[in-house]
């Protein structure tokens, strides 16, 4: 079923142009909302960031907003006469930034804004665009850690299960959540067929290796979703962090992970203590001088991949 969006001055309570926009999600009652508490924002105040908003080469009307805090976070903005549409946020000072930007760029507001996954580093921020008037949409399962972290981002009013269409303006995008999982339970992988761009934060990867051991971390579904990611084959895939990749980096990363995970799990049912274990697992080293955060990163993949393996491995019993 498809839902049109106005929003209006009445709604919004400024004098923004009316923007609309249709969707196959469900609206979320706010009575979900009422009376939560809400924890301050420890990075409010880290204002001293570079923040940068830049075209996507090839692209009509596909930007990039970045800021570096606490690590380099980044997003896609599609730009429509509609309004703009933006993904994530990652700090408030930057957010008010990009808001800003796009208002005296392009002469219009952020009227839709996609939270990807319930991780407050890439949430961080959110409020501004609610404040000022975009609907929000996550994946369903986001509300609860959003509602029981007690965190200070923005309130989703549209969520889904697993795919969702918005038209926004000229184009279609599509938002898909594998229900395995992969980083985290609430992730959305956002796909604009027209422009053969994709944000897929986190799970997908810049010749980097993944983030430490795995946090929140479902393998299956990450493979799954990396098959999904692979089949499509983007023109260009926003990761969220450092610098946008290829498919080709996502064939390598999925290499990489069925590798880690065949060699750990091998190494278990061999009965190999975690002290012994670690040491005779390579593999990471074909990737050791071209991928970022290998002497960084490896030692904490394994310990997540053995974690997860140890968790669900059963045997005979």
């Amino acid at each position: 079923m498809f839902r049109t969006l106005t929003l209006t001055t009445a709604l919004v309570g400024a004098a923004l142009p009316a923007a609309a926009f249709t969707h196959t999600g469900e609206e979320v009652d706010p009575a979900v909302f009422e009376g939560r508490e809400i924890l301050p924002d420890p990075w409010i105040d880290d204002c001293d960031v570079e923040r940068s908003l830049v075209p996507i080469e090839g692209k009509e009307n596909l930007y990039r907003h970045t800021n570096p805090f606490p690590s380099t976070h980044s997003g896609l903005v599609l730009i429509q006469d509609e309004g703009a549409l933006v993904i994530d946020a990652g700090n408030h000072c930057a957010a008010e930034w990009l808001r800003d930007e796009i208002r005296e760029r392009f002469d219009v507001d952020i009227t839709l804004a996609i939270l990807k996954h319930a991780h407050f580093d890439h949430l961080a921020g959110s409020v501004v665009y609610a404040e000022a008037g975009a609907e929000i949409i996550a994946q369903e399962n986001a509300i609860e850690p959003i509602i029981g972290e007690k965190m200070p981002v923005a309130e989703p009013t549209i969520t889904f299960d697993e795919e969702m269409t918005v038209t926004f303006g000229d184009y279609e995008v599509l938002l898909h959540h594998e229900p395995a999982g992969n980083h985290s339970n609430s992730m959305i992988q956002v796909w604009i067929p027209a422009l053969s761009a994709m944000q897929c934060t986190d799970v997908c990867q810049s010749q980097t290796v993944p983030y430490m051991d795995f946090l929140d971390f479902y393998y299956p579904g990450w493979i799954e979703t990396l098959d999904w990611v692979i089949e499509k084959d983007p023109g260009v895939i926003e990761v969220g962090h450092y610098t946008p990749a290829t498919t080709e980096d996502q064939i390598a990363l999925r290499d990489y992970m069925t590798e880690l995970y065949d060699q750990v799990i091998a190494l278990h049912r061999e009965g190999q203590p975690w002290d012994q274990l670690w040491r005779n697992v390579d593999a990471a080293e074909p990737y050791r001088d071209d991928w970022f955060g290998y002497e960084l990163m490896r030692f904490a993949n394994i310990q997540g991949m053995f974690r997860w393996v140890d968790n669900h491995r059963r045997g005979l019993w």
